[in-house]
C-alpha cells in the first residue's frame, strides 16, 4: 500500500507545475466489490428532492438538460443529470448524508442549501440567470444565506492579499480583512436575525475562507523556497473542527486538498523523499480531516480508471472513513468507473459524438469534430493514440522519448500515433520536433491550430475536457475511446499493456 500511495503523491507533486491531475491509469480487472461492501450509516439518510421550472426556454433553445453538482474533490464531483421537459419542468432526487449540504445546478443556481428530506422548488429564468427563485422546505434557509453571501455583508470568497508579502505582513493583512468580515457578519446578524443554521453557517464560512487563505499562502511559500514551512501545523486542530459541524460546503474539500499538499510538500522538502500516506496521516492526526485526506488519496485511483486498488483496500478504507457523505460519494464514483470499464461505449459516444447522439450518423451536428472523424475514418480498423502536449509543460516533454519507444514497438498498420501540440508560437513546436527528433518516426506530428483551426481546437478541448497537459486518448479498432486522461501516457507500464491488448484485439 505504501508504494501505491507514494505513486499518487509523487504524481501530484511532479505535475503541480502544469496543474496536472491524475486521471487515466486503466485496468480491466473484474471486481467482486459490491455496494454492500461499504455499508452506510442510517443518519441523515433521507433523500432530498429538487423540482423546478425553466422559464423563457426559447432564449437558450440548445439547453436540453440540467446538471446537479454534489461537491467533492476537484474533478471528482458527483453529478446528476436530468432533461428539461417540454413544459420546462425538471427534478432531482439525491441523498444528503449530513445536517446541511451545499449543492449547485451548474450555470443556473450555483449555491443551494438543503437538509435531509427537504423538498425545494427552483425557478430558473433564462432571461435572468443570476436570480433563481427558491421555494419549499428550505426557502427561508436559502433566502437568509443569499442575503449574506450576495450582499455587502460578504464580499468575495477568496482574499485578494498579495501572496508575495512576507509572512508577518501577509498574516497581518489577512487578519485585518478577516476581522472586517466578522464585523460585517455581526451587522448582518443584527439586521436579519437569521435562523440557527444560518448563524452557524455564516460563522463557519468565514473561518473556512480564512484557513484556506493561510494554507494556500503556506503552500506557495514552500513551493517557492523548496523548504518546509511548519508554521501552520499548530492550526490543524482548529481546522479539523470545521469538519464536525454537520455543515458540508464545497470549500471543505478545497481546504483538505490544501492540507494534504501542505503536509506532503513539507515532508518532501525537509526529508528529501516522497512521504508515505502513513506520514501524512500521522501529521494530521486521527480525526475528521484525516478521513477527507484518506478519501482523496483513495479516490485518486478511481479517477485514474482503476477500481482494483480500492477493491483490495476496502477493509482499511472502512476502518478509517466513517463519514457517510464521503463513503456514499466514493461508492458512486466507484460504480461509475466500474461501469465504464465494463462498457466504454456510452462514454466513448459522449466524447466523440455528443451527449444526445446515440446514433453515430448524427456526428455532423458537431462540425468542429470533423477533423477527428476524418482521422477515425482514415485509420478505420487501427488503434489510434492521441497525445496532446504543450511546449511549456515539462511532463509533456518528458514523454517524448517513451513515445518514440512506443512507436518502435508496433507497425503503423496496427497503431497510429498523433502528437498534437496545442501551445504557441508555432516556431517553438518546430524547434521541439528537431530537439526531440520526432520527424520521420512514423508519428503524425500536428500543430493543432493549423490542423483543427483555433476555434475548432477550443471546442474539441471542451468536448474532451482537455484542461490540463499532457492529455491522452486511446481508441481501439472498433472506434471506441477505451482510455483517456493525463496518465494514459507512454511511460506508464500499465497503460502500455492496455495498448498491447488493443493491438492484439481482432478487427
Amino acid at each position: 500500500m505504501k508504494h501505491y500511495y507514494s505513486f499518487l503523491i509523487i504524481t501530484s507533486l511532479l505535475l503541480a507545475g502544469c496543474g496536472q491531475k491524475d486521471r487515466a491509469k486503466f485496468q480491466f480487472e473484474s471486481s467482486v466489490q459490491t455496494e454492500e461492501s461499504y455499508p452506510l450509516a442510517k443518519e441523515y439518510i433521507k433523500e432530498a428532492v429538487i423540482t423546478g421550472k425553466v422559464l423563457n426556454r426559447d432564449f437558450y433553445p440548445q439547453e436540453k438538460e440540467l446538471t446537479l453538482i454534489i461537491p467533492f474533490f476537484w474533478k471528482m464531483e458527483n453529478q446528476y443529470r436530468t432533461p428539461i421537459q417540454e413544459d420546462g419542468s425538471f427534478s432531482f432526487r439525491f441523498p444528503v448524508y449530513t445536517k446541511l449540504r451545499e449543492v449547485s445546478i451548474r450555470n443556473y443556481a450555483e449555491h443551494l442549501y438543503i437538509h435531509p428530506g427537504d423538498s425545494i422548488h427552483v425557478e430558473i429564468d433564462f432571461k435572468d440567470l443570476f436570480h433563481p427563485k427558491v421555494t419549499g422546505d428550505a426557502e427561508k434557509l436559502n433566502q437568509e444565506i443569499l442575503a449574506f453571501t450576495e450582499s455587502a455583508y460578504y464580499y468575495i470568497q477568496n482574499y485578494s492579499i498579495n501572496p508575495n508579502l512576507n509572512i508577518k505582513n501577509f498574516e497581518a493583512e489577512l487578519k485585518k480583512e478577516y476581522d472586517f468580515r466578522l464585523e460585517r457578519r455581526n451587522e448582518y446578524l443584527t439586521k436579519y436575525k437569521p435562523m440557527e443554521d444560518v448563524t452557524l453557517f455564516t460563522e463557519e464560512l468565514l473561518k473556512q475562507d480564512y484557513y484556506y487563505a493561510l494554507l494556500s499562502y503556506g503552500n506557495q511559500c514552500q513551493f517557492k523556497t523548496k523548504k518546509e514551512m511548519d508554521r501552520y501545523h499548530k492550526l490543524l486542530p482548529a481546522i479539523n473542527k470545521l469538519y464536525n459541524k454537520g455543515i458540508l460546503s464545497a470549500r471543505l474539500y478545497d481546504i483538505a486538498d490544501e492540507v494534504e499538499r501542505y503536509i506532503a510538500y513539507g515532508i518532501t522538502y525537509k526529508d528529501k523523499k516522497t512521504p508515505s500516506v502513513e506520514e501524512i496521516m500521522s501529521a494530521v492526526g486521527e480525526n475528521e480531516l484525516n478521513q477527507y485526506i484518506y478519501t482523496k488519496m483513495t479516490v485518486g485511483s478511481l479517477g485514474a480508471n482503476d477500481t482494483l486498488a480500492l477493491t483490495t483496500r476496502h477493509t482499511q478504507f472502512d476502518s478509517i472513513v466513517k463519514m457517510p457523505h464521503l463513503r456514499s460519494q466514493v461508492m458512486q464514483i466507484y460504480n461509475q468507473t466500474k461501469s465504464y470499464l465494463e462498457n466504454p461505449q456510452p462514454v466513448s459516444n459522449n466524447l466523440l459524438y455528443g451527449e444526445f447522439h446515440e446514433n453515430l450518423k448524427l456526428k455532423t451536428s458537431m462540425p468542429h469534430m470533423e477533423p477527428i472523424y476524418n482521422i477515425l475514418e482514415k485509420h478505420h480498423g487501427k488503434v489510434i493514440y492521441f497525445d496532446f502536449w504543450a511546449r511549456w509543460c515539462p511532463p509533456c516533454l518528458a514523454e517524448m522519448e517513451p513515445l518514440k519507444q512506443l512507436r518502435s514497438k508496433y507497425s503503423t498498420k496496427d497503431l497510429v500515433i498523433y502528437s498534437i501540440c496545442v501551445s504557441e508560437p508555432k516556431e517553438e513546436w518546430e524547434e521541439c520536433l528537431n530537439e526531440y527528433s520526432l520527424k520521420n518516426r512514423g508519428i503524425e506530428c500536428i500543430y493543432a491550430s493549423d490542423y483543427f483551426g483555433k476555434d475548432n481546437l477550443q471546442k474539441i478541448r471542451k468536448q474532451w475536457k482537455i484542461d490540463r497537459m499532457p492529455y491522452y486518448l486511446l481508441i481501439n479498432r472498433k472506434g471506441q475511446i477505451v482510455d483517456f486522461g493525463t496518465t494514459a501516457r507512454p511511460s506508464n507500464p500499465q497503460f502500455v499493456s492496455r495498448i498491447e491488448e488493443a493491438v492484439k484485439d481482432s478487427k
